[in-house]
């Protein structure tokens, strides 16, 4: 498999003669303009008696989608190197790795990348499709996570970027996604049943279309009992926003 620069694939004789290359997006959260160097991944990993996905990532966008009746994770997207030059980007792609293992609970999906960068930017951006009912859970720090149609629990934990889900919570569920700096946009079912809690350190929560009993409001902070209560749902942002939605 070739790296892919731009949009050209990059076969290694031609180096030389690539004058140009791409800039680079937004997916981490920043823009960085610099020459870039990527190449595609796609994995296949079936489902026996995992009942969740794990993913590790660092910088990037993460898309998860629940999809009924599957019986495979399909993981694929893109591993990306940005520097100062397309030569040294395009050295570089191979210490960004992506590695699946599985064990009898989970499937298990890390970015692998140096620990120092020397001003290098890695990203890797995935898109997953899952079984709807699996949990999942998802730790990065920069970038975007983007969880829909999930019918499982689900841990979602960011740094700096916009956290965007719609889960049915099942019986006894739990949802817990908290970020440091940015936005939780989060839609379930008005006929959830959980315990409520949202907290944030700069910034604004906001309910729509759901009605919370034993409501207790600060400006920080807004809990109370979804339904029956018998799900758990935590919201935490440092600086931002959280706005739950009823559909």
């Amino acid at each position: 498999m070739y790296p892919i620069v731009g949009r050209l694939i990059l076969v290694p004789s031609l180096l030389g003669l690539i004058l140009a290359s791409g800039c680079g997006g937004s997916s981490s959260g920043f823009v960085d303009n610099r020459p870039w160097a990527e190449e595609p991944f796609s994995f296949n990993e079936p489902v026996g008696t995992q009942t969740a996905l794990q993913l590790q990532g660092v910088s990037g966008t993460i898309e998860v989608t629940g999809t009924p009746g599957a019986t495979s994770i399909a993981i694929t997207g893109v591993k990306r190197v940005q520097a100062n030059t397309l030569e040294d980007a395009t050295a570089h792609l191979a210490q960004l790795d992506v590695e699946v293992s599985s064990s009898a609970n989970e499937v298990l999906v890390q970015t692998v990348q140096p620990k120092f960068s020397a001003g290098r930017n890695y990203i890797v951006n995935y898109t997953i499709s899952l079984p709807q009912d699996f949990d999942c859970r998802i730790l990065s720090v920069n970038g975007r996570i983007e969880a829909d149609a999930i019918h499982g629990s689900v841990f979602l934990r960011l740094v700096n970027g916009q956290i965007t889900a719609s889960v049915t919570l099942p019986s006894a569920g739990e949802i817990d996604m908290s970020l440091v700096n940015g936005n939780i946009d989060l839609r379930i079912p008005q006929t959830t049943s959980a315990q409520f809690s949202a907290t944030v350190a700069i910034g604004s929560i906001s309910l729509t279309n759901l009605s919370l009993s034993n409501e207790t409001v600060t400006p920080n902070s807004r809990t109370g009992t979804l339904g029956g209560g018998d799900g758990t749902i935590s919201l935490d942002a440092g600086n931002g926003t959280i706005a739950v939605r009823g559909i």
